[in-house]
Parts: structure tokens; sequence; C-alpha cells
């Protein structure tokens, strides 16, 4: 099957083309979803924000301009509508004390190897707060007043949010380096 061009596939959704939606969700999903696996705490949780951006997605396709890449279009409102759902759950405010998380809640081995998929399990495994700021700030590269305007909190809130992400995930590091649990 041809993959219709991107500017074709864009007017289809903007009609309303249940076809062209199918082809742009198949088109991006996977990417749209590593994204997602980012800010989640899991594969449901992340389903469930894909879900949420592809909704967005078509509802506010009549924004793209086309004046940047429609890519990254799309991992913007990826970005904000992962950002949406924990804000619905309100985990943002607050993070949990790491140090009253069970030791047993780190999905790691000391003989897993340090690829992606480990370093993943364990930014997944940081609280809520700290996870979306950690991504924000070193995945996105947002800044700090950036991340503090579209979470609605101080600044000094942010970053003490990424410094202790920081040293949360330097714990966990080491504990999966050293085999120590």
């Amino acid at each position: 099957m041809i993959e219709p061009p991107l500017t074709q596939l864009i007017a289809g959704c903007r009609r309303g083309d249940t076809g062209a939606q199918r082809t742009l969700y198949e088109r991006y999903n996977t990417r749209l979803f590593a994204v997602c696996l980012r800010y989640a705490r899991d594969r449901p949780e992340a389903q469930d924000m894909l879900q949420d951006a592809f909704l967005v997605i078509y509802r506010d396709l009549a924004q793209f301009q086309g004046n940047g890449a429609f890519e990254g279009w799309l991992h913007r409102v990826t970005v904000r509508a992962a950002l949406q759902h924990l804000r619905r759950k309100n985990p943002l405010r607050f993070a949990e004390d790491f140090n009253e998380l069970p030791s047993d809640h780190w999905n790691v081995t000391p003989d897993t190897d340090m690829n992606s998929e480990a370093i993943l399990n364990m930014v997944q495994q940081l609280p809520a707060g700290y996870r979306t700021v950690f991504n924000l700030h070193c995945v996105e590269a947002w800044s700090y007043p950036e991340i503090a305007a579209e979470m609605g909190i101080s600044e000094s809130s942010v970053r003490s949010q990424y410094t202790r992400a920081c040293k949360h995930l330097r714990v966990m590091v080491d504990k999966l380096l050293t085999g120590v649990f």
C-alpha cells in the first residue's frame, strides 16, 4: 500500500476522514508512545496518554500551520497531553518521599544491562512530580521558568524536584551497579 503524502494525510484528517486518521495514527503511534512512556508510570498509563494525545491531535490539527516540522508539532502536543493526563491525576503538586518507597519498587536487578530500557524503567519509577520535571528539563530541554509556568508551580519547586529526581536516579543506578538492594 502506498502511503499518502503528509499534506494529503493532514488534509484528510482535517476533514474528519477516519481512514486518514487511522493512517496518521499508524504512522506516528510508535514514536509518540515512546514519548508517553517517559511520563507514565507504566505501559497502560502511557497508552492512555497516547489516546489522549491523538484525540487532541485530531481536534487541533487545524492549528498546525506548516511553519515547522509536523513531527515536532506532534511531539509538543503529545508532551502537553501527557502533562494534562498527569494534572488530572494531580500528582504534580507533591512527590512521594523516595526513602519511603519499598526496595522492591525498583524493577532492576544487578545483572540488568544499563541500556535505554533499564534507564526508562528507572525514570518511570520516579515519583510523578520528579519524573515529569526530569523529562521536561533533561529530555525536552525546557527551561525552569517554562516548566514552572506549564505546571503552575514556583521555579524553586521545579529546581528542587529536578535536583531530587537526579539524586534518586543516582541512587538507583548505584544500587543497580553495586547489586545492593
